[in-house]
């Protein structure tokens, strides 16, 4: 199983796509999967 992702990382993501940009954007820019975005900003 794979590592959990940083508080700091997911905050970031978040503000990220609350800015205005798509989650698959926010996945190529910060090199996560996008189900972990979509996950995020549920």
């Amino acid at each position: 199983m794979g590592k959990s992702h940083p508080l700091a990382l997911r905050n970031r993501v978040i503000a990220f796509v609350e800015d205005g940009h798509s989650n698959r954007a926010a996945a190529r820019h910060f090199r996560v999967s996008p189900r972990f975005v979509n996950n995020l900003v549920k």
